[in-house]
């Protein structure tokens, strides 16, 4: 009964060493998918000054506030559009809309009988 259970605990032993963050090899913790190969594992040992000065740096940057909530760290810093119209350029493009409407596709209603036709065709 001994052996058994010696045996037992070893093999288990040895299945959950291969879980840790220091092997290469990460079994699944289904078990159905097989084990999954993490290169940057293997030998590349981090210091701890080097990870408090990366968390430092993207605490100042604003990064560290996405990163913590599983965004990609270059969700804030990615720039948004250049607006390059006024508010008033924006304000006469929508009348002109509303005056001359054309669909996305190219449409546009001219009433009655005519109904929808395509606005390239139109003199």
């Amino acid at each position: 009964m001994k052996i058994r259970t010696a045996i037992l605990v070893a093999s288990l032993a040895a299945f959950a060493t291969a879980s840790f963050a220091t092997s290469v090899y990460h079994a699944s913790p289904s078990q159905e998918e097989g084990v999954s190969l993490a290169p940057d594992h293997l030998g590349n040992a981090v210091s701890r000054q080097a990870v408090e000065s990366t968390v430092l740096a993207a605490q100042k940057d604003g990064s560290l506030y996405w990163i913590s909530r599983g965004y990609p760290a270059t969700y804030p810093l990615v720039p948004g559009p250049k607006l390059t119209k006024t508010r008033q350029q924006v304000l006469d493009e929508l009348q002109a809309a509303k005056r001359n409407p054309v669909t996305s596709d190219g449409m546009r209603d001219l009433g009655g009988e005519a109904g929808w036709v395509n606005a390239s065709q139109l003199p």
